[in-house]
C-alpha cells in the first residue's frame, strides 16, 4: 500500500515549512538519518509552531525484536499560560507552541525515540517498499506522532485488576485523555468520575470493551460526522491501546491508517491522514484562545464593560461570544450578554448596567469556533467563574517579585518585572532604588500584560563599577477611593539587593585555587570557602542544594567567571571536583528524561545570551565514589541523600574546549558551571577546586585526584588494600603507612603505572590502634586517610 505525503508538503515551496523539529541523531547510518529527515519534513509541514521542537533520535541494537521503534514526549506540562483546559497535562512540544515560550530549557529534548537498526529497512522515501522490508519513513512518521501528543496516562494495573490514569499522582490525564469516551454515541467520558471511578474494576471493562472513540470535533467533521474509533482489544496491551487508531476500522489501505497500531512490509504510509490530523488540532495543535481582562471590583454601581479579542486558529463562529453572568454565583440563575466586534477590527465588547441593590455580579467568557469547539475563561466554567464585587475596597495591592540577583554591565539595561494585582486595580506602580546607599530618584513600572508590570533602571553605565550593591524596594497603588498602597517587601527597613558584576578582559589562560576571595567569578548562587572536611577553600553550591518541589519545576545554579577566554587549538579546561547529585535512571544519559539532577559547564560566546554545552551534563553516577556515597545517604523514609561532601572524593576533570559543535579556536567566551535541580530529591551539591584553564602543564604535575584512590576495609583486621581507579599517564605510586606516633612502619614504591592499580598491605603483626596511610603520585601527596586495625 502506498499513501503520499499530504498535498501541503507536496505544494509547499522553499521554507514553507510551519514548524521546526531539530533533531540529533545517535548513531544513525547516513542512509537511515536521510529518510527519517524526509519523515521530519513531513510533519514540519502539518505541525505549526513558532518554537522549535528539540527531539534525540537514538539508532539502537538492543530493542526486542518485534519493536521497530517507540518514541514519547521528553516530558507533560499544566496550568501554563493559555493552557485549554485546567489541570490537564500536555506534552512539551505541544505546551511550548501555546505558551510561546521554551518550558525544559534549550538543553533538554522535547521527544525521545528509538528505533531499531536490526530490522530490515527500507530507506527510500519514494514509496516503493519491496514485500521484504520495512518502510523506515512510516514508521518513523508514525512514531513521531505518539512523540507530538499521540498518547497519554490511561492504563490497566500488572495484575488486571482495575483500569486507572495517572501520571505523577492518580487522577493526573493527558489532552488525549479527555477525548477518549466509551460508546460512540452519548459516549461517556473515560475521566468523568461520574462515569467511571479512577483505579476500578469498572474503568477496566471499559478499557478493553472495543467500544473507545475519540471525541474529537476536527476528526469528527472531517470524518463524515463519525467519532474516530480506537484500538481497544480485549486483551490490553501497555504499549498499542488507546493511543492508536482501531485497525479494523482503518485497515491498510485506509488514509488514516498510519496510527493504527501494527505496521505491515510494503506499506508505505506518507500521510497521517485527516482524522489523525483532526485528534492531533484537538489535542493542543490549533487552539481558541480567549484574550479578555478581567472586570474588576467597584465601589460604587456604574457600567461595566466586557472587552477583549480572540485568537483561534479556525475562526470565531458568529453569534457564540458571549458573557455569561449570575447575580447568585449561577446557584438558580444565569442571563447572556452577546458581545459584538462593533468596529470590525476584531475587538468583541458589551456593557452591562448592574441594577440598584446589586453587590456581586459572577461571569465567564463563552465562544466557538467555526468547526464547533467551545472553550471557556475560566476553562472549567461554569464551575469555577469571576466575580465582581461591590462596595468599599479595602484590600492592598498583592506585589509578587522574583529578587535580582546581579547585573552585567555588558548588558545595556537591567529590567526589573513583577506580578501587581489588585481586585479594583492598580493606579500606580514604582520603584525607589539606591546605588551604595545614595538614594536615586525613583521610576515607575509600567503594566506590560496581565498582571505583569516591567520598568528598566535607569543606570548610567559609566558611573557604575563592579562590585556596587543596589538596593531597591517595590510599591504599588490601587485605584480605591481611600487608596491603598502596598511595599514589597513588607518591612520598611528590609530590601532587595544586587551586586554590579563587570566582565574584565580577555586571557589565554586563568588559574584558581580557590585560597582566598576573588572578584573573579560571580557568586549569586555558589561562594568560596573552605567547608567541614575540606583543607582548604573551593567554589561550592549551596549544600544542600534546593528542589523546587512541585511537578515539572526546576531550578538552576550558576556561577560564572567573569574573565572571557580565548580558546586555543585543543585548549584545555582541568579542575577537581566533588559531585553530589542526585543520579538519574540505571541507563539514562544527559538529555534523557529519566536523567534527573545535574552538573554542567558551559560557555557562551555572546556575552550569555546563548549557553552551550562545552561538554555532556554529569551527576553522581559519574564516578562511584560519588555514586556511592550519594546512595549511602539516602534515609529508609526520605528521597534526598544526606551525605556531606568531604576532600577525599575529589575527582579531576578536563575539558577540551574545542571538543564540542559550539566553539573553535580562536572564539573568545564566557564559561559558567550549572547545577540543573529537577522537581524533587536533593543532595549535598558540588564543590570545585584548582581550577586551571589553558595554562601550560608541567611534567610533574598531580593528576590523580583523592576520590579515585579506596582504602578498604576500615576498620580492619590484618590486610589493608590501595586500589586506584585509573592512572591517568604513566607514574609512580609510592604508598607510605605510619602507626599512631608518626613512625613509618611500611613503605612501597611502583614505577611506570599507568591504569588501574591495586595493592595489599598487611599489617597482621602490628597490634590494634590508629594508622596511617599516604598515597602519592610522583612524590606529590594525593591522600591521607586515617585507618583504625582492631
Amino acid at each position: 500500500m502506498r499513501i503520499p505525503p499530504p498535498a501541503e508538503f507536496l505544494l509547499k515551496s522553499a521554507g514553507a515549512a510551519k514548524s521546526e523539529i531539530i533533531v540529533d541523531y545517535n548513531g544513525f547510518t547516513p542512509e537511515a538519518q536521510e529518510a527519517f529527515a524526509y519523515a521530519v519534513s513531513i510533519w514540519e509541514s502539518i505541525i505549526e509552531s513558532d518554537m522549535p521542537i528539540r527531539m534525540q533520535a537514538n539508532w539502537e541494537d538492543n530493542l526486542e525484536t518485534n519493536v521497530l521503534g517507540s518514541c514519547g514526549p521528553e516530558t507533560y506540562y499544566k496550568d501554563f499560560k493559555d493552557a485549554p483546559f485546567k489541570g490537564r497535562y500536555y506534552p512539551v512540544a505541544i505546551a511550548e507552541k501555546i505558551a510561546k515560550r521554551e518550558m525544559n530549557g534549550e538543553s533538554r529534548y522535547d521527544i525521545v525515540a528509538n528505533f531499531n537498526s536490526n530490522v530490515d529497512w527500507y530507506y527510500g522515501t519514494d514509496m516503493n517498499c519491496p514485500d521484504t522490508l520495512y518502510d523506515l519513513v512510516t514508521v518513523v512518521m508514525h512514531e513521531i506522532g505518539h512523540g507530538l501528543g499521540f498518547t497519554g496516562f490511561l492504563f490497566i494495573d500488572s495484575n488486571n485488576e482495575y483500569g486507572a490514569y495517572g501520571n505523577m499522582e492518580f487522577g493526573d490525564a493527558t489532552s488525549f485523555d479527555i477525548l477518549v469516551q466509551k460508546g460512540e454515541t452519548d459516549g461517556k467520558q473515560l475521566v468523568d468520575t461520574s462515569f467511571f471511578e479512577n483505579v476500578s474494576s469498572a474503568l477496566k471493562r471499559a478499557l478493553v470493551s472495543n467500544d473507545l472513540y475519540a471525541n474529537s470535533p476536527i476528526a469528527q467533521h472531517r470524518n463524515d460526522g463519525l467519532k474516530p474509533k480506537l484500538y481497544t482489544p480485549y486483551i490490553f496491551n501497555a504499549g498499542s491501546s488507546i493511543y492508536h487508531l482501531d485497525d479494523d476500522t482503518y485497515g491498510h489501505t485506509d488514509v488514516n491508517s498510519l496510527m493504527t497500531h501494527a505496521v505491515g512490509m510494503a506499506e508505505a504510509i506518507h500521510d497521517p491522514g485527516p482524522i489523525t490530523k483532526g485528534i492531533m488540532d484537538d489535542i493542543g495543535w490549533r487552539n481558541i484562545y480567549i484574550r479578555f481582562d478581567q472586570v474588576k471590583d467597584i465601589e460604587e454601581l456604574k457600567p461595566l464593560v466586557f472587552s477583549g479579542w480572540f485568537e483561534s486558529d479556525y475562526g470565531v463562529k458568529d453569534g457564540t461570544p458571549k458573557v455569561i453572568y449570575s447575580l447568585d454565583e449561577f446557584d438558580s440563575h444565569s442571563d447572556t450578554l452577546e458581545l459584538m466586534d462593533l468596529k470590525g477590527d476584531g475587538t468583541y465588547s458589551v456593557t452591562f448596567e448592574p441594577a440598584a441593590g446589586t453587590e456581586k455580579i459572577s461571569y465567564y467568557i463563552e465562544v466557538q469556533d467555526t468547526v464547533n469547539r467551545m472553550r471557556t475563561d475560566p476553562a472549567l466554567a461554569p464551575t469555577e467563574f469571576y466575580t465582581i464585587h461591590v462596595g468599599t475596597d479595602t484590600e492592598k495591592p498583592v506585589i509578587v517579585h522574583e529578587e535580582i540577583n546581579y547585573f552585567l554591565l555588558i548588558n545595556e539595561q537591567q529590567q526589573l518585572s513583577a506580578d501587581i494585582s489588585d481586585n479594583l486595580g492598580i493606579d500606580t506602580a514604582y520603584v525607589q532604588y539606591s546605588i551604595n546607599g545614595d538614594a536615586q530618584e525613583p521610576f515607575a513600572l509600567q503594566r506590560d500584560f496581565d498582571n505583569r508590570y516591567i520598568g528598566n533602571f535607569p543606570f548610567d553605565l559609566n558611573n557604575l563599577n563592579d562590585g556596587d550593591e543596589i538596593t531597591y524596594a517595590i510599591f504599588a497603588i490601587d485605584e480605591a477611593n481611600t487608596p491603598n498602597s502596598n511595599r514589597l517587601p513588607a518591612d520598611e527597613l528590609d530590601f532587595f539587593s544586587f551586586t554590579i558584576e563587570d566582565i574584565f578582559d580577555p586571557v589565554s589562560y586563568y588559574s584558581n585555587d580557590f585560597n582566598a576571595e576573588t572578584p573573579d567569578f560571580l557568586l549569586s548562587d555558589f561562594d568560596i570557602y573552605t567547608a567541614p572536611d575540606f583543607n582548604d577553600g573551593a567554589l561550592h553550591s549551596l549544600h544542600p542544594y534546593a528542589a523546587p518541589e512541585i511537578d515539572n519545576g526546576e531550578l538552576e545554579f550558576t556561577t560564572l567567571l567573569k574573565k572571557p577566554i580565548i580558546i586555543k587549538d585543543n585548549g584545555t579546561l582541568n579542575f577537581a571536583e566533588v559531585v553530589l547529585v542526585e543520579p538519574g535512571g540505571l541507563t539514562s544519559v544527559y538529555g534523557d528524561s529519566n536523567f534527573y539532577d545535574y552538573v554542567i559547564v558551559e560557555g557562551s560566546k555572546n556575552n550569555g545570551a546563548n549557553w552551550y554545552p562545552l561538554s555532556d551534563g554529569y551527576d553522581s553516577s559519574d564516578q562511584l565514589v560519588w555514586k556511592t556515597n550519594y546512595n549511602s545517604g539516602i534515609p529508609t523514609d526520605g528521597q534526598n541523600s544526606e551525605t556531606e561532601g568531604t576532600a577525599d572524593w575529589f575527582v579531576n576533570r578536563s575539558i577540551t574546549l574545542t571538543d564540542n559543535d559550539y566553539f573553535v579556536a580562536g572564539d573568545t567566551i564566557l564559561i559558567r558551571f550549572r547545577l540543573y535541580s529537577d522537581p524533587y530529591a536533593t543532595g549535598w551539591g558540588w564543590a570545585i577546586d584548582d581550577l586551571e584553564i589553558q595554562r601550560p602543564v608541567s611534567a610533574g604535575i598531580t593528576l590523580l585526584s583523592p576520590g579515585e584512590i579506596n582504602v578498604y576495609p576500615n576498620p580492619f583486621t590484618d590486610n589493608v588494600t590501595v586500589k586506584i581507579s585509573a592512572v591517568q599517564q604513566e607514574a609512580q605510586i609510592q604508598i607510605d603507612v605510619f602507626n599512631a606516633v608518626g613512625q613509618k612502619i611500611y613503605a612501597t614504591h611502583e614505577q611506570g603505572v599507568i591504569g588501574g592499580y591495586s595493592h595489599e598491605i598487611n599489617l597482621s603483626r602490628y597490634g590494634n590502634g590508629i594508622f596511617l596511610v599516604k598515597v602519592s603520585q610522583n612524590g606529590q601527596p594525593v591522600l591521607t586517610k586515617k585507618l583504625i586495625k582492631n
